[in-house]
């Protein structure tokens, strides 16, 4: 007797770690350089803006990560921005947090916004076991404290350009629509990092950052580990919602802005079913199989320096699983 074949081969995949994260505390953990030491302030003092850190920062790393009301509202007080668009998706998805500790070591106020004009802002960074952390923090206006806007860990062996003086303060501004270079460079970073890879890499940007890398590496596995059975595709786009932004001392500037990376797999007549393995995903799904497609979306912080000349480049970035679809 004759075997026939059957259409689709039965093979369970199980999802590699990039469609969980891009690895945000192990890609990026490592001994990282320490941002610029040069730093300003004019809208407060360095003082002030030392205590106020200390203070909003601790107060925002230990706010609650559970879902309800009264966690809502805990984390409204306590963040805004890109820190509570990337701790809200947390908090949905049940992802882990590029935050894996409270700790908070070797606080340095960098700079804060110049002038006396709201909103205001504050650039800080500091260290958590091995890994450094760009945080911002903003004031709306008079009568409101400041808020962690951004807690972005640092990609490997970053830096940070010299910002200026802290008697001085930076020009910073807090907005929905970031400069055209701060764009051009997202979308050229997008085009960089996505797989398929373009058939011309882009030249005005940098994607040998430790971020850009493991998204790369972590793509090409994916794709390579799918085979035959299914087509792998990620892009990435700026989101809406604020950025914020700090001219650097010798021109350019230190951008945060919001970005959303997508994570699409097709099934071919090869694929029986794909077997979701991380619960973050699975709960998002509310399925633990897919069998024609799989669509993920993350929410991401990066931080771009924009250089007056050479290449922008990634400083800082962060990836929380926000959603998923799948049939």
């Amino acid at each position: 007797m004759s075997r026939t074949n059957t259409p689709f081969v039965a093979t369970v995949i199980a999802l590699p770690v990039l469609l969980g994260g891009c690895g945000v505390g192990t890609s990026l953990a490592g001994i990282h350089d320490a941002p610029a030491e040069k730093s300003g302030g004019a809208s407060i003092s360095s003082d002030s803006a030392s205590t106020v850190s200390k203070r909003v920062i601790a107060d925002a790393v230990s706010v609650s990560r559970q879902s309800g009301k009264a966690h809502d509202t805990a984390r409204d007080k306590a963040l805004s921005g890109l820190a509570l668009r990337e701790v809200d998706a947390a908090v949905t998805s049940k992802d882990r947090q590029s935050r894996a500790s409270k700790e908070v070591k070797g606080l340095k106020v960098l700079a804060v916004s110049r002038g006396k004009d709201w909103p205001r802002a504050v650039l800080a960074t500091s260290q958590t076991k091995d890994v450094q952390y760009l945080h911002v923090l903003v004031s709306q206006a008079a009568d409101q404290p400041y808020t962690l806007f951004a807690d972005v860990p640092m990609a490997a062996g970053a830096s940070v350009p010299a910002l200026a003086p802290l008697e001085e303060g930076a020009p910073a501004k807090l907005t929905k629509a970031p400069s055209q270079d701060v764009t051009a460079a997202a979308d050229s970073w997008a085009k960089g990092v996505a797989f398929p890879a373009a058939k011309k890499a882009p030249k005005d940007v940098s994607v040998s950052d430790g971020f850009s890398a493991a998204l790369k590496k972590n793509a090409k596995k994916t794709s390579r580990e799918l085979g035959k059975l299914a087509e792998y595709r990620q892009s990435q786009a700026l989101a809406k919602g604020e950025s914020v932004q700090f001219e650097l001392d010798g021109g350019g500037s230190l951008t945060f802005v919001p970005m959303t990376r997508t994570d699409t797999v097709t099934a071919t007549k090869k694929l029986k079913e794909l077997k979701i393995q991380q619960p973050a995903l699975k709960h998002v799904l509310d399925a633990s199989t897919v069998k024609k497609s799989l669509t993920v979306k993350h929410v991401e912080t990066i931080a771009f320096v924009t250089p007056a000349e050479g290449k922008s480049r990634v400083v800082a970035a962060s990836d929380v699983l926000h959603s998923a679809k799948g049939r």
